[in-house]
């Protein structure tokens, strides 16, 4: 089911991509093929390691499933509509976690690390991420949600989200007194002191208002993290706040060190460390090279049933990835590293 269900969402997201693409290119609005070849990158190691991260939440779910504190729920479209909020709940919670436990912000600030809004902004994903709302989720299938329910509710959730990560589009009268719109997600994605810790959620706002988190769209956003990123390549963008935290033991102790790992990224030092001395080099030929090797090796990849295969497959995937990033291997395996000024 849930390989079903991405084949189908991840051409619709492509398609309206392209499109999208087309229109800021005509009305030459900012989008960067640096920026769009990082969120494609990012995306595309997202999927690739979430093909088997989503069967193993599936199993995680039925295990859960077995041990429900209460017998499940009768499967009926009141109990579907229940599970659905119940999910964009969890979700809400789950990104006020990802923005103020710095543990937690490491996975989630590869969303935000655009300083360019549109569609491209929603393949900038972590796997780890994944693998926490998995976690948080499963909770649902402990209370009794039927988990087919469940999942096609994530599926769900996860699709309404990715239209709002578009300047084409600013909201819709009266629906927007319930349900999450673009300008919402905008102040969300804004660096603007104002918009900080703002907008989390992600099918209804009503969250926001209930706990008091929301925040209108008043003046333009100014996208991506409160420092500028000087990376472009998919690794160090991953890997570079998980570093901080270490190095924060060494700088202030295990004590220090163990708090900062709870406390809101406010707290964290400005530094930017390079964990991979690597430079991405990306030019428009690997970008679309990439894409095309990625795309037809997924393909293998979903299909095939054969370890050494499917082995043999995530390595092409993972070439694709470093081309459409343009980061050649031998950087890699250069010695040295590189703390970049803030």
């Amino acid at each position: 089911m849930t390989l079903g269900l991405s084949f189908i969402i991840i051409p619709i997201g492509l398609f309206f991509f392209a499109l999208e693409f087309y229109y800021l290119f005509k009305t030459k609005s900012k989008i960067t093929l640096d920026q769009t070849a990082l969120n494609i990158s990012l995306g595309f190691f997202d999927r690739l390691i979430g093909l088997y991260l989503t069967e193993k939440g599936l199993l995680l779910l039925n295990s859960a499933l077995n041990y429900s504190i209460i017998d499940e729920f009768a499967s009926n479209a009141w109990t579907f509509a229940l599970t659905f909020i119940a999910v964009d709940f969890i979700w809400y919670v789950f990104h006020v976690i990802g923005h103020r436990i710095s543990l937690v912000w490491g996975m989630h600030l590869i969303h935000h690390q655009s300083d360019e809004y549109n569609l491209s902004v929603n393949f900038a994903l972590s796997p780890l991420g994944f693998t926490v709302r998995t976690l948080m989720y499963s909770i649902l299938i402990l209370l009794g949600f039927p988990i087919e329910f469940v999942i096609i509710s994530v599926y769900l959730n996860a699709f309404y989200q990715f239209y709002l990560h578009t300047e084409f589009i600013s909201s819709i009268p009266f629906l927007e007194k319930i349900f999450v719109m673009p300008d919402h997600h905008k102040v969300h994605h804004g660096s603007n002191p104002e918009y900080l810790d703002r907008n989390y959620g992600g099918v209804f706002i009503i969250w926001d208002k209930l706990f008091n988190t929301y925040a209108p769209l008043d003046k333009k956003p100014r996208y991506g993290l409160t420092n500028s990123m000087p990376h472009k390549d998919f690794l160090n963008i991953q890997l570079f706040f998980f570093k901080k935290l270490i190095n924060n033991f060494n700088d202030f102790g295990i004590k220090r060190g163990f708090k900062l790992l709870f406390l809101g990224p406010e707290h964290q030092t400005p530094d930017i460390p390079t964990t991979i001395p690597v430079k991405a080099n990306i030019t428009l030929t690997k970008v679309i090279t990439g894409v095309i090797i990625y795309v037809v090796s997924y393909l293998f990849l979903a299909r095939s049933v054969e370890f050494s295969n499917m082995m043999l497959i995530a390595l092409v995937n993972m070439v694709a990835i470093f081309v459409v990033n343009g980061i050649s291997f031998s950087q890699i395996f250069k010695r040295g590293q590189k703390k970049y000024p803030v």
